[in-house]
């Protein structure tokens, strides 16, 4: 079995590291054979491709794929005004430009073929469970003291710690979901920070410390800790994940009472980058207007609701159906309802079991902690989004997990390996499965939709973009009916109203349109498409004051609305003022793309407001 080795807390015990040169068990072990190696990370490679094979059917979707590529046009070239634009920007409250980036490429390859898109995510992803695949067997190394690592079962833990990982369904959020392509990416980059970490440890432990090989290690580790924020903040809480492998299985750090220097001299750097990111990242979804007041959602509301989201991935880990795009956050959500209760008391008595026990089974006790430590920058304690909770949430935080059960798989006994492979073989095609039907769940947006009302029929915001898919496909009746019991669910809901406002303005009911849009920017007056739409309501109606006043508002947009420039260009036109009108016709062409179809016709307009000008008699 694992050696438990020791932990915070020992009684007199002093932080050590093993002398200069000193031979580690592992070390001394004969090296699995490279070609059952080989044959083992081909295995992993085809599972992951055989369980999201759905993907190639995959498109994109009514859940931020609209906001982030179908209507966005900035992200489309690798210019430097599209780069630029992908290192200033905190277009959906994240700052991501490496994943900008990406996308920006698959845009140079692909146009707007969403299953290049998600060729790129599977195949990231399939790195990622390559590196789980390394990363078990470097941490196995070095926790196995007692015994010789043996090839065959070191193989077979590590597949099924990758496995673990990269075919649950949990998983399939952040694979299926174009706009998650940060996921992946970041989550590429924090495993290779951490694999990057523990080779630096490796070679400061065999006394290289006068050289510079542990010194390349450690700018590698740094450089992609960067390359990962810079993908997607959420592996801020790194640093503390760093310092609980040192504690195990790195056995670098044995006690808080004589704490090494240098271990936490290593640490400062990656501090510095994670509170920069932590700021930028506060600072990206306050500008985003999502985040929730305490006056919205108090403290004690932040910190059970985190409680239940630490007990709700557990959950799903172990039992993942009935998986949802969105679990969301109710208007009524009570914070004192007995689960939420119940999942804080679980908690508690979780850390209070696994501290009891650190000396006897320490990599429970790390696995815990950092999955707790990874998962934190999501549990609503900066509430923001309609979420609840996110399936995605879990992509790096459920790591831990993967590797305790490749551990377990390879601390079993000799006599019962088999078993244990026969057994884990069973849940990982059982996982397989699940991962192939939930990926089909991502297809479209009614399948995803549809999905979500399945498991939870109260579910306003599907309701809300289910109403959207209807009123696209022509079904006026079954949209406004999607659009009414989203607010009834939930009358607060900005988004219900501007689509409903739209659907009555398609019917001709323009006043009541306008009671929508008036509603919605009380609830949100920062949205711009939303000024532009009453404006068209109000131009309808006549009231030409009103809509000047709106589109007035839609043209400060950070994306440019040609239409706003050309609607108030013409109001102008009939007031009298062909300068102003010039000046519109002139900017609704400046910054449109090259397909608008608005073109032709401002074009035209545009020259003949020019000659209405130059026919005008002369003003004294």
């Amino acid at each position: 079995m694992l050696e438990s080795g020791s932990i915070v807390g020992g009684a007199g015990a002093a932080p050590v590291e093993a002398a200069a040169g000193a031979p580690e068990g592992p070390a001394a072990a004969p090296s699995p054979s490279p070609a059952g190696t080989i044959w083992m990370r081909c295995l992993v490679v085809l599972a992951v491709v055989a369980a999201f094979a759905p993907l190639w059917n995959c498109q994109f979707v009514n859940w931020d794929d609209s906001e982030n590529f179908v209507d966005n046009p900035r992200y489309r070239g690798l210019s430097l005004a599209h780069l630029r634009w992908m290192f200033t920007t905190f277009h959906g409250g994240h700052y991501q430009p490496l994943s900008w980036v990406t996308v920006g490429l698959d845009y140079t390859l692909w146009g707007m073929q969403p299953r290049g898109y998600h060729l790129t995510n599977l195949l990231l992803h399939v790195v990622n469970a390559l590196l789980v695949y390394a990363l078990t067997v470097v941490l196995l190394r070095r926790a196995a003291s007692r015994r010789a690592p043996d090839g065959p079962a070191l193989r077979l833990a590590a597949a099924v710690a990758a496995l673990g990982f990269a075919i649950h369904p949990l998983r399939v959020e952040s694979v299926a979901w174009v706009t998650e392509r940060r996921d992946v990416l970041s989550g590429c980059f924090w495993l290779l920070t951490v694999l990057a970490y523990v080779r630096m440890a490796d070679a400061r432990r065999a006394g290289q410390g006068a050289g510079g090989d542990w010194r390349t290690w450690y700018a590698v580790s740094l450089g992609c800790f960067l390359l990962s924020l810079l993908s997607k903040a959420w592996g801020m809480t790194l640093p503390v994940v760093l310092v609980m492998l040192d504690v195990y299985p790195l056995r670098r750090l044995t006690t808080w009472r004589a704490l090494p220097r240098r271990l936490w001299i290593e640490k400062i750097p990656f501090l510095a980058l994670a509170g920069g990111a932590m700021a930028l990242a506060a600072f990206t979804v306050r500008a985003g207007g999502q985040v929730r007041t305490l006056a919205e959602h108090g403290v004690a509301a932040r910190a059970l609701q985190g409680a239940y989201g630490l007990m709700f991935y557990l959950w799903k880990t172990v039992a993942p159906i009935n998986l949802s795009p969105l679990y969301p956050l109710r208007p009524d959500f009570n914070p004192f309802a007995p689960l939420s209760l119940l999942c804080a008391l679980g908690v508690v008595a979780i850390t209070a079991v696994l501290v009891g026990m650190r000396r006897r089974f320490p990599w429970v006790l790390v696995a815990w902690a950092s999955y707790v430590v990874i998962v934190s920058p999501v549990l609503g304690f900066l509430q923001s989004g309609p979420q609840l909770v996110a399936d995605r949430y879990t992509y790096l935080a459920c790591v831990p997990w993967a590797l305790l059960a490749g551990a377990a798989v390879y601390g079993l006994p000799a006599s019962r390996r088999r078993v244990g492979a026969i057994v884990a073989t069973g849940i990982l095609l059982a996982l397989g499965v699940l991962t192939f039907r939930q990926t089909r769940v991502w297809t479209d947006g009614a399948a995803l939709w549809d999905q979500a009302l399945s498991v939870d029929p109260s579910n306003y915001v599907a309701h809300l973009n289910r109403g959207w898919l209807q009123m696209q496909h022509g079904d006026a009746d079954g949209a406004m009916a999607h659009y009414e019991e989203a607010l009834r669910l939930n009358p607060r809901l900005p988004d219900a109203y501007r689509n409903r406002g739209f659907l009555r303005h398609v019917r001709n009911d323009l006043q009541g349109a306008i009671d929508d849009y008036n509603t919605a920017l009380d609830l949100d007056p920062t949205h711009a498409i939303t000024y532009f739409n009453r404006g068209l309501a109000r131009h309808a109606l006549g009231d030409a004051d009103g809509a000047i006043a709106d589109y007035s508002v839609a043209v400060q947009a950070p994306l440019p609305n040609p239409q706003a420039y050309s609607n108030r260009a013409r109001l102008r036109r009939q007031r009298g003022d062909l300068t102003g009108a010039i000046d519109d016709f002139e900017k609704s062409l400046q910054v449109a793309s090259p397909t608008w179809p608005g073109r032709a016709q401002a074009e035209e307009d545009l020259q003949a407001t020019r000659d209405q000008a130059a026919a005008a008699p002369p003003s004294h």
